[in-house]
């Protein structure tokens, strides 16, 4: 027999095979996927979902790093951090909504309980006090200032009950919620494309005489770090001191899908 018609039959034979395995591998995958997000408990969840990802689903990939933030985030809740010279802690991780289908009850309950903050139906005074406490900020006479929302009955609305709890029942902390006049509308934040390097006209002032103190920022949401770094000189060009920041979510990153591949595949070969 002719070694070209040879070589293409066998060509052909192991394309024909190719093409089986991948679409068992799919289908495989797309089966692993729907039993994962039918799930009863978090550990088959996270059984499927991981052999979803060896099957090359995508959507997987995404859950099982939405699952596993602890696997791909450099920051963790409660455990304080430096960012921009600024002692950072977090209360929680933030899932955006493109996400929903992806996450768990507790996430989605957790995401929930941030939106009610966020419209102050909530006082949010848990997630302040746990912060506090992982800042170690126990008896130091700190001013506490709150992030300027895209107008001021928004911003009023959001951090009312935490200014009220402040002045109640932390004698050693001072609220800064009225040195700050939010004088006109601005777009919201979240709806600003374009990252870090979205510029946001200034829609607040600082009326309040900050002059040498030591300031803690609360703010809901922590993603670029962005307007943190904005509110900061603005607060120092006033005469503060920004010395902490805390938020009550802090948005998740989805790195490569290929990193989230190797890493399932790596705990995979190794147990």
């Amino acid at each position: 027999m002719n070694e070209r018609l040879v070589f293409l039959i066998l060509l052909g034979g192991f394309s024909l095979l190719c093409s089986i395995i991948g679409y068992w591998r799919r289908k495989t995958g797309e089966a692993a996927f729907a039993a994962a997000r039918t799930a009863e408990s978090d550990k088959e969840r996270d059984r499927y979902c991981r052999m979803a990802v060896m099957a090359g689903h995508r959507n997987a990939c995404r859950m099982f790093c939405l699952s596993r933030p602890d696997l791909f985030e450099d920051h963790h809740p409660l455990k304080p951090f430096r960012l921009r010279g600024i002692r950072v802690a977090f209360y929680g991780y933030y899932y955006p909504s493109r996400w929903n289908d992806l996450i768990g009850d507790e996430q989605r309950a957790f995401c929930r309980s941030l939106y009610r903050f966020k419209e102050g139906k909530i006082h949010g005074i848990e997630f302040f006090k746990a912060c506090m406490a992982a800042l170690e900020t126990e008896d130091r006479p700190y001013h506490v200032m709150f992030m300027p929302c895209s107008n001021g009955a928004k911003y009023v609305r959001r951090f009312k009950r935490l200014h009220g709890y402040i002045g109640k029942h932390r004698p050693e902390l001072t609220s800064g919620l009225h040195d700050v006049d939010v004088f006109k509308p601005r777009e919201s934040l979240h709806a600003v494309k374009g990252g870090e390097k979205r510029v946001l006209e200034r829609n607040y002032r600082i009326t309040g005489d900050i002059e040498g103190k030591e300031i803690v920022i609360v703010d809901d949401v922590m993603t670029t770090g962005q307007s943190l770094t904005d509110y900061r000189k603005e607060i120092e060009r006033c005469g503060g001191k920004v010395v902490a920041a805390i938020f009550y979510g802090k948005t998740v990153t989805m790195p490569p899908l290929l990193l989230i591949k190797a890493a399932v595949w790596g705990k995979h070969l190794i147990s």
